[in-house]
């Protein structure tokens, strides 16, 4: 147990959401489309424990990479092949898994198929490889050049990249915490501007929808992508309001309620462009760029979106979330990311690092911030980026109120988990406000109770802590 440093862990909102580093062996990108069948594994799997235990080109070891990210393959491509063509002793064979990822993880790992490093998973799902052996610590592999680079000890985030004293991966990057994405042409239209509290939300979403005449709406919500924690979690965590309280070590949905009532009478209102309830998150984003919504949220992510993946056809700004009460009183997450995990499996462990410490060098690294594919999380790349470059990421960047939140318990309650029932409750005609907050209670501190008396988990309490300074706390794991 770390106890009385400034460990923190990523938020238990922060599901990693992976922006990592994408290639392929000589730029030919390898796409498995596979249904997860033993078959179909098997096939892809025994081209990649072959790549990995025998010599490519010449004796070069090939080392092969599994990723299910596709966003940066441009940018990846390229830094592969150059790898490849200049390194005398390894070749990366890239191989993108696009559907299924941790399962096909898991499977090649139990049928002695692993590749021998991949894109860090979430953090279930992380402390499950550890668990399982499935991983292995590069504690031994990190280089000097490689921890300043990277600020290693500045980024020890337990149960997310750390177990204990064991270091797992690095984050060499970050994804920022969720913005307003506003219509400037509309607010200047009307004179309106993006609000400091959400008490102030449904009277002007309402005023823009009107104005609208079926046009365009106040507001949008990707009803079927993870609503609740687009914008809504992050907005409450700007507030001090978390769903774990890490002072007593209970988790307590009760702050959460006014931002259920603000967004349903947004919904009452008719202020939410309609069909919300039951849209993913790129039509969305489609409606928006095209001028339809005035109000979108979500992170750093969007700068790509609106400028490559769908380019916006209004002019767009970018804003501050508002707060319970137009004031900052708690950190919002900025989710680490860009990182690297190294198969317990592999049988080039050595080589395995190596082309870890490659993708997270600072050559690497600053084309792949200067491109927008995420954030540089260190302050030596911070400052070694041309800022001039990143487009409109840079209206994501330089929040001070953004930090990496503590990893709360991880369990399984019964009913509904937290984020689908809360939204749930956003809805008109949803279920009552008081009764879901109510239930959550009971059931993820029944399950956290059951979970920490069998020994599945343990009860985070961190008796000074503060919103504002989340990392700074003194942690304990208790066994009751």
């Amino acid at each position: 147990m770390r106890k009385g440093k400034k460990i923190a862990a990523l938020s238990l909102t922060g599901l990693m959401a992976v922006s990592a580093l994408t290639a392929c062996s000589q730029g030919e990108t390898k796409e498995n489309t596979a249904d997860i069948t033993s078959g179909a594994l098997a096939a892809e799997g025994t081209r990649a424990n072959e790549a990995g235990s025998s010599a490519a080109s010449g004796d070069r070891v090939k080392i092969t990479v599994w990723t299910e990210n596709r966003h940066d393959l441009d940018y990846m491509n390229k830094i592969v092949e150059e790898f490849n063509n200049t390194n005398d002793h390894i070749e990366i064979e890239y191989v993108v898994q696009t559907e299924n990822y941790v399962n096909l993880l898991s499977m090649a790992a139990n049928s002695g198929q692993s590749p021998d490093i991949f894109t860090q998973v979430n953090i279930t799902d992380f402390k499950n490889f550890v668990d399982n052996g499935i991983v292995q610590p590069i504690n031994d592999f990190i280089t000097d050049e490689f921890r300043t680079i990277n600020e290693v000890d500045d980024h020890l985030y337990e149960g997310a990249n750390v177990m204990g004293d064991e270091i797992y991966w690095v984050p060499c990057g970050k994804r920022s915490g969720s913005r307003f994405i506003y219509n400037k042409e509309i607010f200047d239209g009307l004179g309106l501007e993006i609000p400091k509290s959400i008490g102030e939300l449904p009277e002007l979403v309402k005023k823009i929808t009107e104005a609208g005449n079926g046009e365009y709406y106040g507001i949008i919500f990707p009803g079927m992508s993870g609503p609740f924690e687009r914008w809504l979690e992050h907005s409450a965590e700007m507030s001090g309001v978390t769903p774990y309280d890490y002072k007593t070590g209970t988790f307590d949905f009760t702050g959460f309620k006014p931002w259920l009532e603000v967004t349903r009478q947004m919904f009452e209102d008719n202020s939410v462009f309609p069909g919300s309830a039951s849209m993913k998150i790129d039509p969305a984003r489609v409606q928006f760029s095209e001028g339809h919504a005035a109000i979108h949220a979500n992170a750093s992510q969007e700068a790509t979106v609106l400028t490559e993946q769908f380019p916006a056809q209004i002019e767009w700004a970018v804003a501050d979330l508002p707060t319970l009460n137009g004031r900052i009183e708690g950190c919002e997450y900025a989710n680490p990311n860009t990182g690297w995990l190294m198969s317990a499996f592999t049988e080039h462990p050595q080589e395995a690092w190596e082309v870890i410490e490659y993708f997270g060098s600072e050559e690497v690294l600053k084309g792949y911030f200067e491109n927008g594919y995420s954030l540089p999380i260190s302050q030596y790349m911070d400052e070694k980026i041309d800022k001039s470059k990143i487009g409109r990421m840079a209206d994501f960047t330089g929040a001070d109120y953004e930090a990496v939140l503590p990893v709360a318990p991880s369990v399984t309650p019964e009913g509904e988990n937290y984020r689908d029932a809360l939204w749930n409750a956003c809805l008109q005609g949803g279920p009552d406000i008081d009764e879901t907050i109510d239930n959550l209670n009971k059931t993820y501190n029944a399950a956290l109770d059951k979970e920490v008396k069998m020994g599945k988990t343990k009860r985070l309490v961190i008796k000074d802590y503060d919103p504002l300074h989340p990392g700074d706390g003194t942690i304990e794991y208790l066994d009751n």
